[in-house]
């Protein structure tokens, strides 16, 4: 299954929370994270000591270091000392300069393991789209998808940016072509997220009415990273009854304390892709194509494409179910609109 989402919409937590849940019914569960992965090796480490982490967290060391020894070969746990007990990091046996084996000996292990240990195995790829960055990357989703397909595992693909994602699973020239169920994490609704609010005010003393509580939700555009941040600095700030001037300074305060997320991400971009990124958060528009939009803004056609292009590839700006452009951050619309 592929998971996607624009960032901080809580996929991480809800896969989390569904292998937690699988967990409980028997399943090895297997996270492994590939945000900033920067080589052959680090996607097939990172597999290795995710598998390592899984299994420490379900027997005694002493089952754990047979069970290894017969079922991974490519690569051993090293357990440090940490402050919480031990951390576990992993070295290859032997030791190999040909990384893509590697990645296909860890792969097969895993796959062997679940078959031979009789285990139902489920594993979260968090960040799978990072793996494009890889200057092999053409040759690591193949070995990947060819594993894959001869396992009797579970996985969830799991990427913010959804058009790096999507390519890779709707691209006929891919790999991993038309092989997951797609499924879009959307906005909260309000019809959920209203009681939400309500009633984890009310817990802790304070009234919140639900004309408020939807004005905290429209303020963010029910993103759910945003509705939380947005009622914790209300929460803060307000009194017992929640107000909408604390509606108001609470949006102030998250807008000062993400600024310089935003600067950060400015940085990257070009002018012209910082021109397209403010008229949009200042006036979203079903075509940015069209010869209205281009003459209002002076802006030569092939910019606007190049701009456009790297903007979707950023996951910048969407075109909406409606079939308008837009910032898919909401906060960092208003942000935009007030530079």
């Amino acid at each position: 299954m592929v998971l996607f989402s624009p960032r901080r919409y809580g996929k991480t937590s809800l896969t989390r929370r569904v292998q937690a849940q699988l967990s409980e019914r028997g399943f090895v569960t297997v996270y492994v994270d590939f945000f900033g992965v920067s080589s052959v090796y680090e996607v097939a480490s990172r597999i290795a000591r995710s598998v390592y982490r899984a299994l420490h967290q379900r027997e005694s060391l002493l089952k754990k270091g047979k069970r290894f020894l017969k079922s991974f070969k490519t690569f051993r746990p090293v357990f440090k000392a940490t402050e919480d007990g031990f951390g576990i990091t992993v070295e290859p046996i032997p030791f190999s300069e040909d990384h893509i084996q590697l990645l296909d000996n860890v792969m097969q292990e895993l796959g062997d393991f679940a078959v031979n240990g009789g285990f139902s195995v489920n594993v979260v790829f968090d960040e799978f789209q990072e793996i494009t960055r890889l200057k092999e990357s053409p040759e690591v989703e193949g070995r990947l998808r060819a594993s894959i397909q001869r396992q009797k595992v579970s996985y969830f693909f799991v990427g913010s940016r959804r058009g790096i994602l999507l390519a890779m699973f709707n691209d006929r020239k891919r790999p991993f072509f038309q092989s997951a169920i797609m499924l879009p994490l959307g906005p909260l609704k309000q019809e959920h997220l209203v009681p939400f609010l309500i009633e984890n005010f009310k817990g802790a003393g304070k009234q919140c009415d639900r004309m408020i509580s939807q004005m905290i939700i429209d303020a963010v555009a029910n993103h759910p990273y945003y509705v939380q941040r947005l009622a914790f600095e209300i929460f803060e700030l307000s009194g017992k009854r929640i107000t909408k001037n604390d509606v108001d300074i609470g949006l102030e305060n998250v807008l000062q304390s993400e600024r310089f997320g935003y600067e950060a991400v400015l940085q990257g971009l070009s002018h012209p892709q910082i021109r397209l990124l403010k008229l949009l958060a200042e006036a979203p528009c079903p075509s940015l194509f069209s010869s209205r939009f281009v003459s209002r803004n002076a802006l030569p056609l092939a910019t606007i494409q190049h701009a456009k292009k790297k903007l979707v590839e950023q996951d910048l700006i969407e075109k909406d179910e409606n079939g308008t452009w837009r910032v898919v951050d909401p906060v960092f619309a208003v942000w935009l609109e007030r530079l």
